[in-house]
């Protein structure tokens, strides 16, 4: 049950700060502007996710319909940064779309924040696919010994520059090992972007944390 003095109404800089961030995006993703401009968001909901920093939004049920595309995959936008002036450093944004919907965003940190909603980066930005087992859909690829030390809640699509990356081993600071459809592993850094091929012998290192 949501507690009666949870926060449920929209702030301006929310608002404000998802056009930013959706302007500064590939052109692809300027169609989601339509949903804000539409007046589709009635309100937020808070701590309902076990997402951290996750806010969702309720919709005005009239409008719904006109942007829901129940056939659409979810996936959400990440590597995004925005400025917060209390701390002086950039924190983590995340857009969650659900059948074609703005669904939320999360931002890391602290309730008491201060934005500053002109002061974004986009630069890594990457389009990652949730709500399926994209586990079950690249398994067979490994051997048994690298199944044991696979994590499947690490393993989902990612796109970067417009092509397709299976997540396997987050290395941290952003960092991973992906596999693309041709079955390459890659270790592939995010500052700079840069993917560099890897062996499967070096892959197995990873999987075990036995270093590379």
């Amino acid at each position: 049950m949501f507690g009666l003095f949870k926060r449920t109404k929209i702030q301006e800089w929310e608002i404000q700060l998802l056009r930013n961030v959706i302007l500064k995006l590939p052109k692809e993703y300027l169609s989601l502007m339509n949903q804000i401009n539409d007046g589709l968001f009635r309100g937020v909901l808070v701590d309902i996710s076990d997402i951290p920093g996750y806010v969702c939004f309720t919709f005005h049920s009239n409008l719904i319909k006109k942007y829901d595309r129940a056939q659409e995959r979810d996936f959400k936008l990440t590597n995004i940064k925005v400025y917060d002036r209390k701390s002086c450093d950039f924190l983590n944004y995340e857009i969650y779309i659900s059948s074609g919907t703005i669904n939320g965003y999360s931002l890391e940190g602290k309730n008491r924040r201060n934005i500053d909603v002109e002061k974004v980066d986009v630069s890594k930005f990457m389009r990652v696919f949730i709500g399926e087992s994209d586990y079950n859909r690249i398994i067979n690829i490994f051997n048994k010994e690298e199944k044991a030390f696979l994590n499947p809640s690490q393993i989902y699509s990612v796109h970067i520059n417009d092509k397709e990356y299976y997540h396997i081993k987050e290395l941290g600071d952003g960092d991973f090992v992906g596999m693309d459809h041709n079955n390459n592993i890659y270790k592939i850094t995010h500052d700079p972007l840069e993917l560099s091929l890897i062996t499967r012998i070096d892959l197995l290192k990873i999987l075990k944390r036995e270093g590379f």
